[in-house]
């Protein structure tokens, strides 16, 4: 229990240390906003109920799916090893990421998944701390949903954390109160990795649900839920609490939020 606290405020601080100077260089926003304590509240007792549930009933139910698992690793035959490694992080982030989708999808075309979802989409304004602003059920859904297709796949321990580490990274990254600079470099680099403005817009208030993917935003051109126009307000329509307990109780009482 001591290490999951120590591993969960070590995260919480590292991605403060390495973004909060960030938002204040290149970030729109000034000042203190709303549901900042909230937000803390899930990065870290939130993060701690994360992992309790994650070592209980995903741990267990992913280790019942390894009898099920492929015989051999992925590129099991690739002799080097640095080029094995790649193509088993590249590939398991991109399963890691087309389940993600789809769950994401669900999780706004379902009404008990969106209740869920809804605490995320709570946050009235994006930056690094929002990023952590997610129901620890939904967490605890979306963790087996997507880890399940790798461990189906038998893609290696190593491969397998870094992928994880790749995306909470990531998650932090296009959540942020970041505006990156308009050059032809950075709009290339935009068609195959999702930036801030691109997850920014999913989070906009009104308007259809757009840009599902948090990495590889070709995913959303496949499907048809691409839209490369700046974000709006972002948050609910329908008036939501702004304390870490009202949001973790609100997808088990009053209406459904919009």
């Amino acid at each position: 229990m001591n290490d999951a606290i120590v591993r969960v405020l070590v995260f919480t601080a590292l991605a403060g240390l390495a973004f909060a100077p960030l938002e204040q260089l290149f970030g729109r926003h000034r000042g203190p906003r709303p549901g900042r304590l909230a937000d803390l509240g899930f990065a870290t007792f939130g993060g701690l109920l994360v992992h309790l549930g994650g070592a209980t009933l995903v741990g267990g139910a992913l280790a019942g799916l390894e009898h099920l698992a492929l015989a051999e690793p992925l590129f099991v035959g690739v002799g080097d090893r640095t080029v094995r490694t790649a193509l088993e992080v590249g590939v398991g982030l991109v399963i890691f990421e087309l389940v993600g989708y789809a769950y994401h999808r669900l999780a706004h075309a379902v009404p008990w998944l969106w209740r869920l979802h809804a605490v995320h989409h709570s946050s009235e304004r994006m930056d690094w701390l929002a990023s952590f602003r997610q129901h620890p059920l939904e967490i605890v859904l979306m963790t087996l949903a997507q880890n399940a297709a790798l461990v189906l796949l038998g893609v290696p321990l190593g491969a397998h954390a870094l992928v994880l580490l790749a995306l909470r990274v990531n998650t932090v990254f296009v959540h942020a109160d970041l505006e990156l600079p308009r050059s032809r470099a950075m709009k290339w680099l935009s068609e195959l990795l999702a930036t801030p403005a691109f997850h920014h817009r999913h989070h906009q208030c009104d308007g259809a649900p757009r840009n599902f993917s948090t990495v590889f935003p070709w995913i959303d051109r496949l499907f048809g839920t691409h839209d490369p126009a700046p974000a709006g307000p972002v948050g609910l329509s329908t008036p939501t609490p702004r304390s870490f307990l009202g949001l973790l109780v609100l997808p088990f009482v009053g209406r459904r939020v919009k």
